[in-house]
């Protein structure tokens, strides 16, 4: 991830894994931590959380920074890749210099 992140512009930085939540394995990260990608699996609890926050988001409205960088997956199986860029996207003042 790091390689493609440097293809992708990213001037510095790299990827680690953590390997755990406990304070003694978050002391072995690299810092300053600038994003932390969390891949998990999705199951059918989790598309119900999903639908239940869509229809609260429908009804109250939501406000979101416009200095955030998103984009939708529209690609199966694409995850790593997307979160990779909206890493880099949302840090693109110190880590990332696109050419001109």
């Amino acid at each position: 991830m790091t390689k493609y992140s440097h293809d992708l512009g990213s001037t510095k930085g790299t990827w680690v894994d953590i390997y755990g939540f406990d304070e003694e394995l978050l002391a072995m990260v690299p810092q300053p931590v600038v994003a932390v990608m969390l891949l998990f699996p999705i199951s059918a609890e989790y598309d119900q959380n999903s639908k239940v926050q869509d229809d609260l988001i429908k009804e109250r409205g939501q406000v979101v920074s416009p200095n955030l960088f998103y984009m939708k997956q529209l690609v199966h199986n694409a995850c790593g890749t997307v979160g990779i860029i909206h890493a880099l996207g949302n840090n693109t003042t110190t880590y990332v210099k696109f050419n001109e």
